[in-house]
């Protein structure tokens, strides 16, 4: 199929979309031979700005981390230096490779993005939330909730006060509260692929996970 040429418009409703990653990911392949013949002529800096910024979350969204890195070396060199919203990308890719989850959740919601990618930052913040919940259930046996509240973006300083709005965010989802202990205790969950991961945040992740339980 013919795809219409790429447009700040065009890219904007891709980021918008609730087309499955491998779907997008498989447009933007097809699109960055255009981009490379737009570096050429020159063209629209903000044009190739939202489409390696939009190429790098769906890198991200595919898990293709060292993908995303390889990207990170074909951007052109005067938009790496100049643009902010890929400076925001590199900051992010060098959080995601050290695996800092508090700077992660930091970048994500501090960092300007552009308006036409912001859906993307969104819905990756959800996908790595969901993906940091699946880890984290599935290796260890239990954890301390400042520790789960970290791995989740959440508030940090509630978690520990112990604030039941946090706990509760875990225990809704099966997971068990030692209040004496102040423990949690996972409960284990396991999705198939990638496109079958929730795109609703964790709220519909833990819906799953307590499902599971049944």
């Amino acid at each position: 199929m013919e795809l219409p040429p790429p447009s700040i418009d065009q890219l904007s409703k891709l980021a918008a979309s609730n087309l499955p990653p491998s779907q997008l990911f498989e447009i933007l392949s097809r699109y960055e031979t255009d981009a490379r013949l737009l570096l050429a002529g020159n063209d629209d800096p903000q044009l190739l700005s939202l489409f390696y910024s939009t190429f790098f979350f769906v890198h991200l969204l595919t898990e293709q981390v060292p993908e995303a890195r390889a990207l990170s070396q074909r951007l052109p060199e005067a938009l790496r230096h100049q643009d902010p919203y890929l400076q925001s990308c590199l900051t992010l890719l060098r959080a995601i490779w050290q695996n800092r989850h508090d700077q992660i959740y930091q970048i994500l919601r501090n960092l300007p993005w552009s308006e036409g990618l912001q859906p993307l930052v969104q819905r990756y913040e959800s996908f790595f939330q969901d993906q940091s919940l699946i880890a984290v259930s599935t290796s260890y046996e239990a954890l301390r909730l400042p520790t789960a509240a970290t791995y989740l973006g959440l508030d940090s300083t509630a978690a520990e006060q112990g604030d039941p709005a946090v706990i509760k965010k875990f225990t809704d989802c099966g997971w068990k509260w030692d209040a004496e202990a102040k423990l949690l205790y996972p409960t284990p969950i396991v999705l198939q692929s990638i496109d079958e991961r929730p795109l609703n945040g964790i709220h519909d992740a833990m819906k799953l996970l307590g499902n599971r339980r049944n």
